[in-house]
């Protein structure tokens, strides 16, 4: 079994825009001060769905790595907003596996 911290083998583009939006807030000057103002001003521009956005804004780790974000990306992001390592932990232990082996948050 080969074992892989990507949650798809090819993005959607959903996950293609989440990783684009925590990329250039973290990456492109003036993006991150931007973000912190108004994250939803922020995003207003972006083609993700309302829940979407709502996980970045919330940083809601387990939502963002179950619709495919980068684990890279996710702890930048966690680091840039100073989220603790305890509160990124806790919400990617949140993502539980059911019976089927499909993952789930919660």
């Amino acid at each position: 079994m080969t074992q892989s911290n990507w949650r798809q083998i090819m993005p959607t583009a959903e996950a293609y825009w989440m990783n684009r939006v925590l990329y250039d807030i973290h990456h492109v000057d003036s993006h991150l001060q931007r973000y912190k103002v108004d994250p939803d001003t922020y995003m207003a521009e972006v083609p993700l769905a309302a829940a979407m956005k709502a996980a970045i804004r919330d940083n809601d780790i387990g939502a963002m790595y179950l619709a495919g974000v980068n684990p890279l990306l996710l702890r930048a992001h966690c680091l840039g907003l100073r989220i603790s390592e305890a509160a990124f932990l806790d919400s990617l232990r949140a993502v539980v596996h059911d019976s089927t082996g499909e993952a789930s948050h919660g």
